[in-house]
């Protein structure tokens, strides 16, 4: 293991901005499972900075090991050294740099059906969108679009909320001008989730498009008119709404069943 060079050390701060990770194309994964779920991913990885405690333990070991076998850059560091490094305050002794993957819509593939794209519209929490995309790739969704005021998918708490899930779903940013042309070529019915909206029915959509928005304002006003239809959860208790993230996954697995 090399040290970490002054290059090395000035991007990893600098991609804590995401005007920066756009620039750069790239990101950071903490934690021994994202790096672990970075490397097993088609994603490229430009280096990785490694404390002593990453091989603390025979998992952490065993990544050391994949690393190099792999021939990834592997930077040495202190464990003080990482902690300033890092956005959490565990990382758990490693950190990677990956390569955001390039690419837009076409990178969406449609391989059956029942097939749903979610589409985030403003949400702003990194753990709610993580947890988004987590779910989307559990059920099988195609891809994950982030339209305009989105939270950036690679921000590091959206990168550890996913585990490992943007690595492998197609996760892309667009807004409706393009958007809204590619659903309709591919014939995706669009379907806006909303307080008070109706049940999705059975049986449910070859292809859906399914909006969730903001965790105040819901979806945005382009959104409900570019929407075939405004879906909702029947809610038996006391609470008038669910959390963006639960909604998503419960709409989801109502498509996708």
């Amino acid at each position: 293991m090399g040290v970490l060079t002054r290059r090395e050390e000035r991007l990893l701060r600098l991609l804590r901005q995401r005007k920066h990770r756009e620039t750069e194309g790239l990101f950071v994964a903490e934690g021994i499972r994202a790096v672990e779920d970075l490397l097993a991913s088609e994603l490229s990885i430009d280096f990785v900075a490694a404390a002593s405690s990453a091989g603390d333990t025979p998992r952490g070991r065993s990544l050391i090991h994949a690393l190099l076998d792999q021939n990834v850059t592997l930077r040495e560091v202190s464990e003080v050294e990482l902690r300033t490094l890092a956005d959490t305050e565990s990382p758990q002794g490693i950190l990677a740099v990956g390569s955001v993957p390039e690419g837009g819509l076409d990178r969406i593939r449609v391989e059956r059906e029942p097939a749903v794209v979610l589409v985030v519209d403003a949400v702003q929490d990194p753990g709610n969108l993580g947890t988004l995309a987590r779910t989307a790739e559990a059920l099988g969704a195609a891809g994950l679009v982030c339209l305009p005021g989105t939270v950036d998918a690679w921000n590091p708490k959206t990168v550890r909320a996913a585990m490992g899930a943007t690595f492998r779903l197609p996760v892309v940013e667009s807004g409706w001008n393009e958007l809204a042309p590619w659903l309709r070529e591919n014939g995706f019915q669009v379907l806006a989730s909303g307080t008070g909206g109706e049940a999705v029915g059975e049986p449910a959509p070859a292809r859906t498009a399914l909006v969730v928005g903001n965790e105040g304002a819901g979806v945005g006003d382009e959104t409900r008119a570019r929407a075939h239809r405004v879906v909702g959860i029947p809610l038996r208790g006391r609470a008038e709404s669910l959390n963006v993230a639960a909604a998503g996954a419960i709409l989801m697995h109502q498509l996708l069943r």
